[in-house]
């Protein structure tokens, strides 16, 4: 199941996946910290975000991709995105943002320019694990 949808919709039909990868990142509070007698810490733990890292890359469609493109970038200054991906053997959704992607040039063929993997690293706007 190699899939991620974005916001409802699903770009792996028209767009190719080539790597998910994912991860997970957890946060603490102000109250963690190591002690002053022994160096002991001390944790606070707010909860654990599952991220995902996503290479998309050119399958099918050149018009495709730049559509992926533009859509990535018109909604890179939304406070969020609802991001529906993988995760183990099933699927999580989840509200993310990003904040960075990049695609390179691989080659250009009478004026059409044709790019490589774009890759995006989606995070968390919220803890899905709360101790």
């Amino acid at each position: 199941m190699n899939y991620v949808k974005i916001n409802g919709i699903s770009f792996d039909s028209t767009v190719a996946i080539s790597d998910i990868e994912e991860s997970f990142d957890v946060v603490d509070g102000k109250n963690a910290g190591r002690t002053e007698g022994n160096g002991r810490m001390i944790r606070d733990v707010i909860g654990s975000y599952l991220g995902h890292k996503i290479t998309f890359f050119n399958g099918k469609s050149n018009e495709d991709f730049d559509a992926l493109w533009d859509y990535l970038k018109q909604h890179s200054v939304d406070d969020s995105v609802m991001l529906e991906a993988t995760d183990g053997q099933t699927s999580i959704s989840y509200e993310a943002y990003y904040t960075h992607g990049s695609r390179k040039i691989r080659t250009v063929s009478e004026g059409v320019n044709y790019w490589a993997d774009i890759e995006v690293n989606f995070i968390p706007i919220a803890p899905q694990i709360i101790p």
